[in-house]
Formats: structure tokens, sequence, C-alpha cells
């Protein structure tokens, strides 16, 4: 008779990557698309369609962008202890169809509160999906395969970026006067989402912390292909989230300060750059629009790929830190370029550095922390991140408004990726390959 000597990662270890795990990872990807596409996509079409609704200034631009950083910020809180209680597979569930209703809703907006509103519930929805569909993929993967899989689902984010920009030049350019078709089109894949996970079960993890071992081994069966007895599944206990204030004490404090600088930057830099994106370059006449965006979307693309490689050649810090100041630097020569040839060039560069930078701040960030204080580690730095980026759209706005040209807003963010790389070179530990002390 089988004992209870196996844990659900022993037995996922033991199991390796299978075919199960390949459909998992297209399933979340196919979600996580869709959230860089939800986040991105007000920024493409609120320029064309705002004032219809009443959006006629740069501070309220703000501020309706960051209606769906506001309403994650929510919802990846409530939704997200709701699937620490009740399971990840209703709440994964959940996240994609509250999104794909109130986006389709979108398109009756009819004034600024409705479109703040219905873009706020609509990210309650993703706020679900930006941490559960995470934790749902990485409780089903092997662990020697999870860190690459992990790091591929943020490949998907760049792939949403230039739906984005393809499904805004459709229905905005090529075929004018329909964003509300557009809203309720791009409802439709995340419905589609919605079914495809429905095929996917609860966590092992899930169902073992429960004491449910039986769910457990018939989860685990499906994910491995190999028959798993009941009886030989230990059951899992719950760690324990160390108390924040404990993150600032002791040789634990200046990593934690590390923590906040760096995503501040990174939030700061990547929101208000790229949800104001459309209306900075629509000052260069001479550069279809469309064009430039493509280009800074493909340009994310090496830019995290070669951050995976750096990080495990060179260190999480360095490359960290480098591709947050270079990171910098470009975004100064973007904020005064004068010609179209230094203005590609430094949209490439700035593209390329910051989605590098956001390669390497996730293994940095879990690896600065013990086991003990990881959860409330990247607690922390979600939390953040999530404060920064709802706020990142709104300053640019107040700073447009007051200085009257996008060069101020430009310059700022540009000195917080810098100052970010500088604070994290000069006080940053290195984690690759050092045991926490």
């Amino acid at each position: 008779m089988a004992t209870a000597t196996r844990t659900v990662e022993e037995v996922l270890r033991d199991g390796g990557f299978t075919r199960f795990h390949r459909k998992v990872v297209l399933i979340t990807g196919f979600a996580w698309t869709f959230v860089a596409f939800e986040i991105i996509l007000i920024g493409l079409a609120l320029p064309v369609f705002g004032p219809e609704v009443g959006v006629g200034d740069s501070v309220t631009f703000g501020v309706v962008t960051s209606a769906t950083l506001l309403g994650s910020f929510v919802g990846s809180i409530l939704l997200g202890r709701y699937s620490d209680r009740h399971g990840r597979r209703t709440a994964f569930q959940v996240g994609i169809l509250w999104y794909a209703v109130f986006t389709a809703i979108t398109a009756a907006s009819w004034d600024v509160p409705s479109l703040f509103a219905f873009r706020a519930l609509a990210g309650v929805g993703l706020g679900a999906l930006l941490v559960i569909d995470p934790s749902l993929l990485s409780e089903y993967l092997p662990p020697q395969s999870r860190g690459r899989f992990m790091v591929l689902l943020d490949f998907f984010w760049p792939v949403g970026f230039l739906l984005a920009i393809v499904l805004s030049y459709v229905f905005l350019v090529a075929y004018p006067g329909n964003w509300r078709l557009l809203f309720v089109v791009a409802a439709f894949p995340a419905f589609m989402a919605y079914l495809f996970r429905r095929t996917v079960p609860e966590s092992a993890y899930y169902l073992a912390r429960q004491g449910r071992l039986e769910e457990a081994a018939d989860v685990l069966s499906r994910v491995t292909g190999r028959p798993v007895a009941p009886g030989e599944i230990a059951r899992e206990q719950a760690v324990p989230r160390a108390p924040l204030i404990a993150l600032f004490r002791g040789a634990l404090a200046r990593r934690s300060t590390v923590t906040v600088v760096v995503w501040i930057a990174l939030n700061f830099s990547y929101y208000g750059l790229f949800l104001w994106l459309p209306n900075i370059l629509a000052v260069f006449e001479s550069v279809n629009l469309y064009v430039l965006l493509t280009i800074s979307a493909v340009a994310q693309f090496p830019g995290y790929l070669t951050s995976m490689v750096l990080v495990e050649k060179i260190g999480r810090k360095r490359t960290l830190s480098v591709f947050l100041i270079l990171g910098g630097v470009s975004g100064l020569i973007f904020a005064t370029a004068q010609d179209a040839v230094t203005l590609v060039a430094s949209l490439i560069l700035v593209s390329f550095f910051n989605l590098g930078a956001w390669g390497a701040v996730y293994p940095y960030t879990s690896e600065l922390f013990p086991t003990q204080y990881r959860a409330t580690g990247f607690g922390l730095a979600e939390g953040v991140g999530k404060i920064t980026a709802i706020l990142a759209p709104v300053a640019f706005g107040l700073l447009l408004a007051s200085s009257g040209h996008v060069l101020a807003p430009l310059v700022l963010i540009a000195l917080f990726m810098g100052a970010g790389g500088l604070i994290l070179a000069g006080i940053g530990p290195e984690t690759k390959g050092e045991a926490f002390v």
C-alpha cells in the first residue's frame, strides 16, 4: 500500500514537462496577451474617440487611462485572496469572463464618468489575471522547468501590444469611426479564453493543502500522464506570510529598499511612457504613427530575450541596473529627438531596455528574499508597482498640462529609469549564485 511520502512538488518533478503543460502554457499565455492588450488599448484608442465622450485635456486623459490600472489593483487584492482561500480555478475563470463583459460594455460609454467606470470594472478582471495566472501556471509546472516557462509567459506581453496596435489601426484608421465596435471585438477573444480555461483543473497544491487528496491525485495523474494514488500524496502545509514590517528590519532593510526603488522606476517609466506613446509620437507627422508603434512593440522582444541571457551570464543586479541606466539615457535622447532618425533609434532603444529590465526584475526580486519572506517581498513589490502604475499616466498628464510640452514628462520618466539603475548599482546586492545571508 502506498504511503503519503511524496509532496506535490516531488510528483511534478518526477513527471517532467508533459503535453498538459504545453496546453496550460498556451492558455495562460493567451490570457496574458489580453492583459497587455487591454492596458495598452485605451492609450491607442482614446486620442481618437476621447473628444466624443468629453476627454478634452491631458489631465482627463491621464485619469481615464489609469482607470484600468486602478481596477486591476482592486481585482488583484480581492480575487487574489479569494483564490488563496477558495481555489485558483474559479477565480481563473471569473477574471477573464469579468474582463470580457466589461470590455464589451465599454462600447456603451457616453461620457467621462461612464468610460472611467467601465474601464475600472474591466480592470478588476485584469487584476485577477495578473496574480492568478502566474500562480496557477507555477503550481502546474515541474520545478526543473518552472523558471524558463514562467519567463516565457512575459513574452506574450508584447504580443498583446502588437494586437492592440493592429486592431486599433483597423477600427480607428482603416475603417474610422468604429471605436465602439473595437471594444466589442476586443471582448470576443477574451471570451474564447474563458471557454479554454474551463478545461484547466484546480491546482493540486491547493487541493492538497485542503486535504482533498483524492482530487489532488486525480489532477496530478492528468498533469503527469501517470497514475497517482491518493495514498501516496502528503498533505501540503500552507507557508505563513511574514509581517510587512519585518522586511525593513536588519539585513532585509537594504533589500526591501532596493525592491521599492526598482519597482517604482520600472512601473513609472513603463506606464507613464507607453500609455501616452500615441500622443507623443503623433507630434512627428513625418513618420506614420502606427509604424512607430509597431517598431516599439517589436523592439521589446529582443530586449526581453537579451535580458534572459544576461541574467545568467553577468548576474541579476548588473543586468537590471545596466538596462535601467541605458533605458534612462535612451529615454533622454527620445525626449529631445528633433528628427525622424533620432526618434526611431531612441524609441527602439528605450523599448528594448525597458522591457529587458522587466525580464530581469522578476528573478532578482524572487532571490532577494529568503523563503519565509518571499511571498511578503513579492507582495511589497506588486503593491508598490501597482500604485506607481496608477499614478504614472496621471502625473504625465498633470506635467504636460502645466508645461505645455511632452519634454518635461518624458525627461522625468527618463530620470526615474536612470536613477533607479544608479541606486540599484550602488546599494543592491547580487543574488546570482549566492545564498541569502
